[in-house]
């Protein structure tokens, strides 16, 4: 009798097998997620050292209460008082210039500066002379008409004339008006004379010529520009703030001061007057200085010279000076407490530099302020006061004293013809057996 066939799996039954195992898996990741998590949260953690927050290193200043004088600084440009644009008055032909003739050209008061032709103008001061003298002899005539008139009528009739025709009273008045106008035509003519030479007005220097010789000249032509040496002027803004510290009149004596090579260069000079209306733009108004040269200028005092000024200033009474670092915006300045912790503090601001902050209220004698700055303060910061510049550091604690830690020893120098012992192999490291195991391994193989 045959044995029964076994039967077949069936794709059924190998589909269920499939979806068995991977119910299992899933199963075995739920679990060993849960176990992991269970272990993150109630597993033992080890112990983290709280962050220490670093302690900033500053500077503190003492606040020191006094009478402050103050100083108003301000610059300018030196200008000349005097310029003059000089213009042809006749016309002609130039035919001799200066030898100051020249940009930066120095001369004196009534120097000749340079000349036109003035053969015409000569021969026109002789015409109008020979008119003038010609018109006083018909004054004199008409006098000695006059007078023979006079006595021609005595002696043919009696009482007097009807008319002052008869004694040519006036043929004599326009005589003596043709004399007169002839005697101001010679006039006119001397000056166009004179006007055919350009002589200087004042002491001073040429700008810059415009004409040459063999030039002609047109009646207002222009021929030089020239300014006077004997002083100058400085504009000296101020703000409207400054202006209200300024402790200074009409004469009161500055210094000025400029770099030249390096040097400063000083120039007396005294207030003059104040500006006739204040700078709309910049909210300024000028204050006008006046130098003085000298006998002996220095060459850089010329037109366009920047200078510096020191204005004198109210004394402030009882102020507190600090470096301009030392204000925080919203004007607040950071003190530190006993325990060097920073409390900010409104303060009242009298006046601020560009290096300096005076305070009238707000800041203590005695107590430190910060000098630092720092990119973020807060409320309580704890700071590390630095010494004051120029002293030194505080030395550091000497080895042996409580709180010091040894110094390491330094290893003991060898000994000549010694060698020095080779270092203990860590623990679990076999020694080398032989010179070859102390070479350096070779590349893989």
């Amino acid at each position: 009798m045959d044995a029964p066939l076994a039967e077949k799996p069936t794709p059924k039954s190998r589909t269920l097998t499939n979806a068995g195992r991977a119910i299992v898996v899933l199963l075995i990741l739920v679990i060993g997620g849960g176990l992991s998590g269970a272990a993150v949260k109630f597993g033992r953690k080890a112990g983290e050292a709280p962050a220490k927050r670093p302690i900033p290193d500053v500077q503190l200043v003492t606040a020191q209460a006094g009478d402050v004088a103050l100083t108003l600084e301000s610059q300018g440009l030196v200008q000349a008082v005097t310029e003059t644009r000089a213009a042809a008055e006749v016309a002609g032909r130039v035919i001799r210039v200066s030898p100051a003739w020249d940009a930066g050209g120095s001369f004196k008061a009534n120097e000749e500066l340079l000349a036109l032709d003035d053969a015409d103008y000569k021969a026109a001061v002789a015409s109008a002379e020979a008119a003038a003298a010609e018109a006083a002899l018909a004054v004199k005539v008409e006098e000695q008409r006059g007078k023979q008139a006079v006595r021609d009528w005595n002696k043919l009739a009696t009482g007097a004339p009807d008319t002052d025709l008869v004694t040519r009273v006036p043929q004599l008045k326009a005589a003596l008006a043709r004399s007169a106008a002839a005697d101001a035509a010679v006039q006119k003519a001397k000056r166009d004379l004179e006007r055919a030479v350009l002589h200087a007005p004042y002491a001073g220097r040429i700008r810059a010529t415009l004409t040459d010789v063999g030039s002609y000249a047109a009646p207002g032509a222009p021929l030089a520009e020239f300014y006077s040496t004997d002083a100058y002027q400085v504009s000296l803004p101020l703000s409207l703030d400054d202006f209200n510290f300024l402790n200074a009149t009409p004469g009161t004596v500055l210094k000025l001061t400029a770099q030249s090579g390096g040097q400063d260069l000083t120039l007396p000079a005294s207030i003059l007057r104040t500006g006739s209306e204040i700078d709309r733009a910049a909210r300024t108004i000028n204050v006008i200085a006046e130098i003085k040269p000298g006998e002996n200028p220095p060459p850089l005092l010329v037109p366009g010279l920047f200078v510096n000024a020191a204005l004198p200033g109210i004394t402030l009474r009882n102020i507190i000076k600090l470096p301009r670092v030392c204000l925080l915006p919203d004007d607040r300045v950071a003190i530190a407490d006993a325990g060097n912790k920073l409390r900010t503090r409104a303060v009242k601001v009298a006046r601020s530099t560009r290096d300096d902050v005076f305070i009238s209220e707000g800041v203590k004698p005695g107590e430190k302020v910060l000098a630092t700055v720092l990119a973020v303060i807060t409320e309580g910061l704890e700071v590390k006061p630095l010494p004051p510049p120029g002293e030194p550091a505080p030395a550091p604690t000497p080895a042996g004293k409580p709180g010091a830690n040894p110094a390491p020893a330094p290893p003991p120098a060898p000994k000549p013809g010694v060698p020095l012992a080779e270092p203990a192999p860590a623990p679990g490291t076999p020694p080398p057996s032989s010179a070859a195991d102390l070479q350096p391994a070779g590349p893989p193989r």
